[in-house]
């Protein structure tokens, strides 16, 4: 019988012509991982032909690029100045962790009243491998970061809420939160990682116990402590700046 996809199955395979990147995509994210590894700040400018020159492409092609970026909101347009690194304040900190902390309520209540004895089993043995990070002096706080979202990732693809998932994928997404998280902010000290890691263990045990109430209100808190923290690290880098 002829396995290959027919018209209507339910997957079909993505034509090869669109499996390789275009030059502007793929000049999009080296733009992108210089924000986030810090070359790029947000509020810089990106001239086209400085960018032209660096990567050797063509100022259509660095056109391109910067209008992906803009779409996804890494980048801001302004007519007349070109296009600058987005920037994000204080208001946009305090909705985006509201917004986090809501979901993550939502999906740990649920993941403690459904979670099977293997689930819990998976979440307290990424909390303790998240423990042992919190430990160490000199973690990186990008790899803490990326073991803490790996947690909420957890929880939010196995709360048994089908909306869930795509929500936070949206919210993650979104250009100003990727250049909150990009910093990894809240995670640059290691009292702060010992906090994140102490709340993780309340929300474990909450989870253990098939707690849905406190599990809800360790999600809370969890993120309520990570938002001071960021804060304190934005109002730092203000007053730094402003003294400059």
């Amino acid at each position: 019988m002829d396995a290959s996809p027919t018209l209507g199955a339910a997957t079909v395979e993505t034509p090869l012509g669109r499996l390789v990147k275009s030059l502007p995509e793929r000049l999009a994210e080296r733009v992108l991982e210089d924000v986030m590894t810090g070359r790029l700040r947000p509020g810089d400018r990106l001239k086209e032909e400085v960018l032209a020159q660096t990567h050797a492409v063509s100022r259509a092609t660095v056109r391109e690029a910067l209008i992906a970026l803009a779409r996804q909101g890494y980048v801001v347009r302004i007519p007349r100045s070109g296009a600058r690194i987005a920037e994000f304040s204080r208001n946009d900190l305090d909705d985006l962790f509201e917004l986090r902390a809501a979901l993550l309520a939502v999906a740990a209540g649920r993941y403690a009243r459904g979670a099977t004895p293997a689930e819990r089993a998976e979440l307290e043995a990424q909390v303790v491998d998240l423990e042992a990070m919190a430990a160490i002096d000199d973690m990186s706080p990008q790899d803490f970061a990326t073991q803490s979202v790996r947690i909420q990732t957890l929880l939010i693809e196995r709360c048994g809420n089908n909306h869930l998932p795509d929500m936070y994928k949206r919210l993650a997404g979104m250009g100003i939160w990727q250049l909150i998280r990009g910093q990894a902010s809240s995670f640059l000290t290691r009292a702060g990682r010992q906090e994140s890691a102490a709340d993780w263990r309340l929300l474990a045990d909450c989870v253990s116990t098939s707690d849905d109430e406190g599990a809800e209100r360790a999600g809370r808190l969890l993120l309520k402590h990570s938002a001071v923290r960021v804060r304190m690290h934005f109002d730092e880098v203000m007053r730094s700046e402003t003294r400059s």
